[in-house]
């Protein structure tokens, strides 16, 4: 199943680069554990396998709908260093009350704007944090 990207009420990109190679990365973020760890209520599955450029997963629990983590390697100016722009993505929808695969109907009203702009603030604050401390971990190791 490939989800509808048409009508997500989380839209979320962020780009974050890490001093450290795509296979590294990949490395990483191919582990099941991690996803576990990085989304602890949201269940993901893999449809779009693209070696060390990165995932695309379906997205199911809290929220129904896709993901993905796209990574671009960069040139830097040393040529002692690599650089990964690590590029992520959530397009998904609040899932109905007892359900983890439906979602919620959509009324756009007053309070479900501010829920949504809340629950939108909560995931974009969560993956800076995350991706935040991947870099510190990856760019840092003895830290």
């Amino acid at each position: 199943m490939i989800p509808d990207h048409d009508h997500s009420m989380i839209d979320i990109a962020d780009d974050t680069v890490i001093y450290a190679s795509p296979t590294e990365l990949i490395a990483i973020i191919r582990e099941q554990s991690t996803w576990i760890r990085w989304w602890p209520d949201l269940t993901l599955q893999v449809y779009g396998d693209r070696g060390e450029k990165g995932l695309r997963w379906t997205v199911t629990g809290a929220l129904v709908g896709s993901s993905e983590i796209w990574l671009e390697s960069i040139e830097v100016a040393s040529a002692e260093e690599v650089a990964t722009i690590v590029h992520y993505y959530l397009r998904a929808n609040p899932t109905r009350s007892g359900s983890d695969i439906h979602p919620r109907t959509i009324t756009n009203s007053a309070r479900e704007r501010r829920e949504i702009h809340k629950l939108r603030e909560r995931h974009v604050i969560a993956w800076k944090r995350t991706v935040w401390a991947l870099k510190d971990s990856l760019e840092n190791p003895n830290v």
